[in-house]
């Protein structure tokens, strides 16, 4: 199964836009992160449904110095988010690449 990537980018905390539409990314698998920044990362994609059930995924990690930049990976099939893609970041200044499809 093939699939087109797309990129989202933010500085510090917020949605997840973009960067070719300039639209909010929503309702779509994470393959790949990449970041910048020191501290922890939030990146959540969650919603509620009708009965109260929570769908959807957090992804949490952190990176310790200045140095750091980290990318994850994830193969196959990706990650479901649910919702608005949103990112909590340590800093004004940290940086998420989100990339998508």
């Amino acid at each position: 199964m093939s699939t087109t990537l797309r990129e989202g980018f933010v500085t510090g905390s917020g949605a997840v836009i973009d960067v070719a539409s300039s639209v909010t990314v929503s309702d779509t698998r994470v393959r790949a992160l990449h970041a910048s920044g020191v501290g922890t990362f939030l990146i959540t994609g969650t919603s509620t449904d009708a009965y109260g059930t929570i769908k959807g995924s957090n992804i949490k990690f952190t990176l310790t110095t200045a140095n750091d930049a980290g990318d994850l990976i994830f193969p196959d099939l990706g990650l479901l988010m649910n919702g608005v893609v949103k990112v909590s970041a340590p800093t004004s200044t940290a940086t998420v690449a989100v990339f998508y499809g």
